[in-house]
C-alpha cells in the first residue's frame, strides 16, 4: 500500500509541475505573440501614414491609422477588432460610413501595400486589378507616385514582380514618367484586345509590348 501511495503522489506531483510548466510557457507565449502585435501594427501604421501622405491630394484627411482592439470571447480566447480611423489635426473618426469611394478605394490600396511591405518582404509579387477605380486624377498620380517608390526600392530584388491590370492608360503612362526621372521602370506590357474574326465571333488578341516601343508612345 506504501508502495503505491508512494507512485500515486509521484504522478500527482509530476502531473502539477506539468500543468504549472505549461501555464508559465502559455503566459510567456501570449505576452510574446502581445508584443509581436503591438510592433507589427505600429511598422504598418507608420507605412501607412507614409502612404497615404504620398498618394492622398485631399486636404481633408491628414492621415489614416489601423486600430486594433483586443475582446475575449466566452472560450477566453483572444480576438481583435479591426478598424480604421481617420484623422485631422487632433481629431479623429471611424473612417467607416464617413468617406466617399475615391477615398474608401485608396486607403484599401494603401492598407494592402503596407501590408506587403512589412509582411511580405521576401515575397516578390506584388499584384494590382484596376487600381484606379473611382481615383480622381490628383489621387491617381499619387498612387502611380507610391507605387514608383516601391519598384525603386524593389530594384535590387531579384524575384520582385509588379503586376498591373488596368484599362486606365493614362495611369500606365504616369507609372511609365519614372523612366524620366532616372528610376526604374516597367519592363514591359501586355495590350489585350478583342479581334473580329467574322461569323459574329471575336477572339482576345494579347500582345507583348516592349516599354517605349514605336506606336505605343502613349504608355
Amino acid at each position: 500500500i506504501d508502495d503505491k501511495h508512494r507512485a500515486k503522489m509521484i504522478e500527482a506531483e509530476t502531473l502539477k509541475m506539468v500543468v504549472d510548466d505549461l501555464g508559465k510557457y502559455y503566459k510567456a507565449l501570449d505576452t510574446a505573440l502581445l508584443r509581436y502585435h503591438s510592433q507589427k501594427i505600429k511598422e504598418i501604421n507608420t507605412r501607412i501614414k507614409e502612404l497615404w501622405q504620398l498618394t492622398y491630394r485631399g486636404g481633408d484627411i491628414d492621415k489614416i491609422e489601423l486600430r486594433s482592439d483586443p475582446k475575449s470571447s466566452s472560450s477566453g480566447r483572444r480576438s481583435y477588432n479591426y478598424r480604421l480611423v481617420m484623422a485631422k489635426g487632433d481629431t479623429e473618426l471611424d473612417m467607416r460610413g464617413r468617406c466617399s469611394a475615391g477615398q474608401k478605394v485608396l486607403a484599401a490600396l494603401v492598407i494592402r501595400l503596407a501590408l506587403a511591405e512589412t509582411f511580405c518582404l521576401n515575397c516578390g509579387i506584388l499584384a494590382l486589378d484596376e487600381p484606379t477605380t473611382n481615383l480622381d486624377e490628383a489621387n491617381r498620380q499619387g498612387l502611380s507616385s507610391a507605387l514608383v517608390n516601391i519598384i525603386n526600392a524593389r530594384s535590387q530584388q531579384e524575384n520582385f514582380q509588379l503586376l498591373c491590370i488596368t484599362h486606365d492608360e493614362d495611369f500606365v503612362s504616369e507609372l511609365g514618367q519614372a523612366q524620366m526621372l532616372g528610376r526604374s521602370r516597367p519592363e514591359f506590357i501586355w495590350r489585350v484586345s478583342r479581334e473580329d474574326v467574322g461569323n459574329g465571333r471575336y477572339h482576345s488578341r494579347i500582345r507583348k509590348v516592349e516599354w517605349g516601343e514605336p506606336g505605343d508612345q502613349s504608355l
